[in-house]
């Protein structure tokens, strides 16, 4: 197998297998037919869109769209560069998976810094066993949930002040994220504070920051909560959401989304999240009305050198 280059186009995977370079935008179709499938209510509608989507990977640096090949014969497609791969579907009526989860791993071993660990994103749920039988240990385990929009009466407690979120409350917003949740989700300060700029770099639309909300405390003028929504392949997306844990059990967390689905209501259809599972906060989302929808787990491999 050769190693890894942005200017190869073609690799063998075996005497039968190989993968070849391929037209993002075709590669885009097949993988919202195949790989979402045709009931995913999540997907997104456009092909335009749904290519900009694909090119815009935060976990991939290249153009790395293959097409998986049987002979000559076109069987599916991978996103695949040193240490990432994803996007990976099949097309009826090919069926050895096995097969080619198998290759594919040599393939990214091969390929691949071993003071880093190997990622497998956005793998569906009919491919968890495969990746498993690969040595691919489950990392996090996501899915998308989804309601429509709609006009709530709610009331904010006379102890809380509440405010719409600024670029200039960046730095106590990630401070409340990061003391809100647990090592897992955010390992250090400065990433949480990378992420929150990156909301306000990309939430420009006057309506998701209207739909956004803070609460501080009257009397310590602390920020205890804070729920962010931006606009993610066609659609309002709660981009984050804490409180701050001495602060739980207020129903606050409830009160920002009602807000959130009742100021979207006059432009959107819908709201969706993305969820860890086994987050409790999954509850607080089912008892709103939101509905369980496409679950990706992500796999990886550690690395050798630490």
């Amino acid at each position: 197998m050769q190693n890894w280059s942005r200017n190869i186009d073609y690799y063998k995977l075996s005497d039968e297998y190989s993968i070849v370079r391929a037209n993002p935008k075709e590669f885009a179709i097949y993988e919202s037919i195949y790989g979402d499938k045709i009931y995913n209510r999540f997907a997104v509608k456009h092909w335009d869109l749904r290519l900009a989507v694909s090119l815009d990977n935060p976990f991939a640096k290249n153009n790395s769209f293959y097409w998986i090949k049987y002979r000559e014969v076109r069987i599916g497609g991978v996103l695949i560069e040193p240490n990432v791969l994803s996007r990976l579907f099949i097309i009826p009526s090919f069926t050895n998976i096995f097969e080619i989860t198998k290759l594919l791993k040599r393939l990214l071993v091969k390929w691949s810094d071993s003071s880093k660990n190997i990622y497998a994103y956005q793998i569906p749920q009919e491919q968890y066993q495969y990746f498993e039988m690969m040595g691919f240990s489950s990392d996090k385990n996501k899915r998308w949930m989804i309601r429509p929009t709609e006009v709530f009466e709610f009331d904010w407690d006379e102890s809380i002040i509440v405010k719409t979120p600024e670029q200039s409350n960046s730095i106590e917003i990630a401070k409340l994220f990061y003391e809100s949740f647990n090592s897992d989700t955010y390992s250090k300060y400065e990433d949480t504070l990378e992420e929150v700029n990156e909301y306000f770099k990309d939430s420009t639309k006057e309506i998701l920051v209207e739909a956004s909300t803070l609460i501080y405390d009257k009397e310590g003028r602390k920020l205890i909560g804070c729920c962010l929504i931006s606009y993610f392949e066609e659609w309002p997306l709660i981009y984050n959401i804490g409180v701050h844990p001495s602060y739980r059990g207020k129903h606050l967390a409830k009160t920002m989304i009602k807000k959130a689905l009742t100021v979207l209501n006059n432009k959107y259809p819908v709201l969706r999240l993305f969820v860890t599972l086994g987050n409790p906060a999954e509850s607080v989302y089912y008892e709103l009305g939101f509905i369980q929808g496409v679950e990706f787990k992500r796999f990886y491999i550690p690395a050798l050198n630490r």
